[in-house]
């Protein structure tokens, strides 16, 4: 673990923002104009709404996740890391993508901003209400990096799962051969300054989540791009690998790991979706992928990498 990287064990919760430490100053502007810091903030909350913003007290933003109180902090300089604490105290961290060491300045409704962290960069978070957060770039002009790179700092024993929207289910193993999702890194999305959609997207660079923004000479800067990520997610996804979804392929059943993984009350629909899920297991495991169980629907899929081997 490197300086950014505090207390992480075990599992945690979301990831990021909008809590202020005490370092972090309130946007003020001597002319009583927008300053550069108010005028990044809206364009921020513009493209990403302010319903949901989860408040601060103290430096910390305090939010119920799926599975409990998840608390969420940022750093009061952008040379450190956005940590979130689960309801059973353990933290993840995820590393601000920036070149220089600056302060965060609060504003608009709860957004923190980190002005000019990176070349022609705005650096941006907010906690959301649902126990999760938002990592932000504003890419200023055509001279801001459309690549970039967040360090994301996982509880031992967790993994990033690559899922079919584009984003990630980050994912807990329970028990031999099966692993439960406890949060997710939502799909990408950028927008620039007229409202429109960016291409952009996702890739793992070992513990590093990379974001590439397709900008072209049509491109209305600012764009706003945005990680979301989330933890404490109790009703996500039971992934099986692929010892498991032979074994489930073969008529074995679901264990009773798999079954105590599912959240009470939509367990008596396992036995009706059984051949399902079997019929499902057989394809995934035929084209040498895995079965996955998405809930609370339980609903059989299947998925390639990460945690299928």
């Amino acid at each position: 673990m490197n300086h950014r990287q505090r207390t992480a064990s075990g599992l945690v919760a979301a990831v990021v923002t909008g809590s202020l430490v005490l370092g972090i100053a309130p946007a003020a502007s001597a002319t009583g104009d927008p300053s550069a810091v108010e005028r990044t903030a809206a364009v921020v909350e513009r493209a990403t709404g302010t319903h949901g913003l989860a408040p601060t007290v103290g430096g910390t933003a305090v939010t119920d996740g799926e599975a409990g109180r998840v608390s969420v902090t940022v750093p009061d300089t952008s040379d450190g890391a956005v940590e979130a604490t689960a309801a059973d105290g353990t933290t993840v961290a995820l590393g601000l993508p920036q070149t220089r060491d600056v302060t965060g300045v609060q504003a608009g409704a709860g957004t923190v901003v980190y002005p000019d962290a990176a070349p022609a960069t705005d650096i941006a978070v907010q906690a959301t209400t649902d126990g999760g957060a938002r990592a932000i770039t504003t890419l200023k002009n055509t001279e801001a990096p459309t690549e970039q790179r967040y360090e994301l700092d996982l509880p031992a024993g967790t993994e990033a799962v690559a899922n079919d929207t584009g984003g990630y289910d980050l994912v807990r193993p329970v028990d031999d051969g099966i692993a439960v999702a406890v949060g997710r890194i939502d799909a990408p999305w950028a927008k620039d300054a007229r409202g429109n959609p960016v291409a952009t997207g996702y890739r793992l660079e070992g513990d590093n989540l990379v974001q590439t923004v397709e900008t072209t000479k049509d491109t209305a800067f600012p764009v706003v791009a945005d990680p979301k990520v989330t933890w404490g997610i109790v009703t996500g996804t039971i992934y099986f690998d692929r010892g498991e979804t032979r074994g489930i392929a073969l008529g074995g059943g679901l264990g009773a790991t798999a079954i105590a993984a599912i959240p009470g009350g939509i367990t008596t629909v396992v036995g009706i979706t059984m051949a399902a899920i079997t019929a499902r297991a057989a394809a995934a495991y035929d084209r040498g992928r895995c079965l996955k169980i998405k809930l609370p629907a339980v609903y059989p899929d299947h998925y390639a990498g990460g945690y299928c081997r």
